[in-house]
């Protein structure tokens, strides 16, 4: 059996691609496709009105090369000495008490 990237690499644009495929061409699971398309980080379906979720096969090209550029984008913050890296979250919730220690002059 044939790599399924092999034979998206040879389709034509307005071919289509059904949720099995894509999961398979982005090595993932169906149920990890599912959950990307409800946080939205999928390209639209191509019958959205449908049952049966897939899509075109330029509309996928295009949001991989999306992808690929939003990868670039923080190596190229840091090639200009632009730091994106922020110090630790506040913590959530009640104090603990080395944090109540250290500020108490009990």
């Amino acid at each position: 059996m044939k790599d399924f990237r092999e034979t998206f690499a040879r389709m034509a644009d307005e071919a289509i691609v059904t949720r099995p495929e894509l999961a398979e061409l982005l090595a993932t699971t169906q149920g990890a496709l599912s959950q990307m398309r409800y946080r939205g980080e999928l390209p639209e379906v191509a019958f959205p009105g449908k049952r049966r979720t897939c899509w075109f096969v330029a509309d996928i090209r295009r949001w991989l090369g999306q992808q690929q550029c939003r990868e670039v984008q923080p190596n190229s913050a840091a090639q200009l000495g632009i730091s994106s890296v922020q110090g630790p979250a506040p913590r959530r919730g009640r104090p603990r008490k080395s944090d109540v220690a250290g500020s108490s002059s009990q």
